[in-house]
C-alpha cells in the first residue's frame, strides 16, 4: 500500500480527488487509509510510518478539517473492550465485596439455646 503525507492529504481533499476515507482499528490505536483515484494509500508520520492516532476523535478531528461527509470505521482488528462485568455483576463489586468483608467487625456469638419448659428453681 502506498504512503501519503498529510500535507498531499490536504491537496488532494481540496481539489475532490478523495474517494473515500477508512480508520482501521488495531491494538495501538487507529490508521486512517485513503481511497484516492485508482489507489489507496495510508496516512503517514513526518518521522515516517504509519500515522497512528491513539483516540478516535483525534482522527475525526482531522477528518472534519478536510471536509469528510463519510468515514468508514473497521474494528476487526482493536483490541477488544475491557470486561466491565462478571458473572452479572460489574466487574469492582467483588474486590469491593472483599474489601467490607475484611473491614466488617465480627458477627455476634449465637445466643445459647434453653431448655423448654421454662426456667429451672
Amino acid at each position: 500500500m502506498k504512503a501519503l503525507s498529510q500535507a498531499t492529504l490536504v491537496e488532494l481533499a481540496r481539489a475532490g480527488a478523495v474517494r473515500g476515507y477508512t480508520l482501521h482499528g488495531r491494538t495501538d490505536g487507529y490508521v486512517l487509509s485513503v481511497q484516492y483515484g485508482l489507489h489507496e494509500a495510508v496516512l503517514t508520520a513526518k518521522r515516517g510510518g504509519a500515522r497512528r492516532f491513539a483516540r478516535i476523535d483525534t482522527a475525526l478531528a482531522l477528518l472534519r478539517t478536510l471536509r469528510a461527509a463519510a468515514v468508514e470505521v473497521r474494528l476487526a482488528d482493536a483490541a477488544p473492550p475491557p470486561r466491565l462485568y462478571r458473572r452479572g455483576r460489574p466487574a469492582g463489586l467483588a474486590a469491593l465485596d472483599r474489601l467490607h468483608a475484611e473491614a466488617a467487625p465480627p458477627p455476634p456469638a449465637a445466643p445459647r439455646a434453653r431448655s423448654p419448659g421454662g426456667p429451672q428453681p
